[in-house]
């Protein structure tokens, strides 16, 4: 049983690893900020242009169990040197390309990094701050996911030139993991590694219901919130009535990833003060974030959308730490199975992120509006994921309704190992 401790080096790991993610994420969501300077390079149409964005989520869909079993048997360190080994070399590979289909292929492989990186974050966060600063380590690190993308849309939206933007990318990943190699350290009590045969602790693993409904609320979530990423800025331009103010929208944006990012860092901590288990606080945001979507989209533009759209990310940035935290929180799952149990959620994250905006949201909106833009399209879009949010309410009565924390947990291990003893 894991105590609750204060470990040397734990904010050091922290900052690594959340460099690692914000280079990851700026490579990924970067095209997104040059559609336009893309699609005419690379002479693709903007589904072409969609499947460039979408497939990095893809390979960590295929890769991401792999990368949690891995962790589990040979250590994590090994798994994030050669993952971000092959997505640095993906990186340099797209700085050369001319072509569509090299693009599809390098953006494919740098995809390998984030697969272990999610994969393995509940696990590498709870080895490291097994206590009361989990959750708010684990809101440091999804603030990076926001982040990255943050900062590639803007970057992205000022380049000269496309290859210039692949080079920066590169870069960023190289500083990532010079950054991660240059601050981690051997666990001062050991990695817990597992012993069993493969296929033995697989099938315990994938017996257990509860891993497989944490991960169907991985794949609502954080499906949800890439919807909100991938359309928000030509919703409110919409909105708007005049393209010339898509730099308006884009501040909107930026504003709202900005709250988003202070939220998923200070939120958690408070919420885990305030109620003993987490469903409660985890249905309260995901109800707020369906309202704030489901109205905002037929109000006029004005300060209402502003108001509406500082809101829903203090709501919807909190469910991104509580999902990624169940890993660790289940009663069920074993400390040295934290890895493949991070790599099945992972996978399914990775798979609705890849899936729901583009091919389940848009053709819902399409077919229930009958259009292909303007505002009743993006009223269709915010629709279909406000209910999106609430089939996600839904999914958390899948699993137990586990505590709101970390120390909760092992004040919990602690309790029943000692009610053993005294019997």
């Amino acid at each position: 049983m894991q105590e609750e401790k204060l470990y040397p080096w734990r904010w050091a790991i922290l900052i690594g690893m959340t460099i690692l993610l914000i280079g990851l994420q700026f490579a990924f969501i970067l095209p997104g900020g040059a559609a336009v300077m893309v699609m005419q390079q690379y002479q693709c149409e903007p589904m072409m242009f969609s499947m460039i964005m979408s497939i990095p989520y893809f390979s960590g869909v295929l890769f991401c169990v792999a990368g949690g079993v891995l962790a589990d048997r040979v250590g994590l360190n090994k798994v994030f040197l050669v993952a971000f080994a092959i997505a640095a070399l993906g990186a340099l590979a797209r700085c050369f390309t001319t072509e569509y289909w090299p693009l599809f292929i390098s953006s494919f492989f740098m995809g390998t990094g984030v697969a272990a990186l999610n994969a393995n974050s509940a696990k590498l966060l709870r080895t490291w701050f097994p206590g009361t600063a989990n959750s708010f380590a684990m809101g440091v690190y999804t603030a990076g996911m926001s982040a990255g993308a943050a900062l590639a849309i803007w970057v992205g939206s000022h380049l000269e030139s496309v290859q210039e933007g692949w080079w920066l990318s590169f870069g960023l990943i190289v500083f990532g993991l010079v950054a991660w190699f240059a601050v981690y350290r051997k666990h001062p009590d050991g990695e817990v590694r597992s012993s069993e045969p493969v296929g033995q602790y697989m099938r315990e693993v994938v017996k257990d219901k509860y891993v497989w409904a944490i991960a169907i609320t991985a794949f609502l979530v954080f499906g949800m919130t890439n919807v909100n990423g991938s359309y928000m800025v030509a919703a409110v331009t919409t909105l708007m009535g005049d393209p010339s103010l898509t730099g308006i929208a884009g501040d909107m944006s930026t504003l709202n990833t900005v709250i988003a990012c202070v939220a998923s860092m200070a939120l958690p901590v408070v919420f885990a003060k305030l109620f003993k288990n987490m469903r409660v606080p985890f249905i309260i945001c995901l109800v707020g974030t369906a309202i704030c979507f489901a109205i905002v989209f037929f109000l006029p533009y004005g300060s209402a959308t502003w108001i509406i759209f500082c809101v829903q990310p203090l709501l919807m940035a909190c469910v991104m730490p509580f999902t990624k935290m169940l890993p660790t929180l289940l009663p069920s799952v074993k400390p040295e199975h934290y890895g493949v149990v991070g790599g099945i959620q992972a996978t399914f994250q990775n798979f609705g992120m890849f899936l729901l905006a583009s091919y389940v949201i848009s053709p819902i909106a399409i077919a229930a509006t009958g259009a292909v833009d303007g505002v009743v399209y993006y009223q269709g879009i915010y629709v279909a994921t406000a209910v999106l949010c609430v089939v996600a309410v839904l999914s958390l009565f899948l699993f137990p309704n586990v505590r709101s924390s970390v120390a909760g947990k092992i004040a919990d291990d602690r309790a029943a190992v000692e009610g053993e003893q005294e019997q």
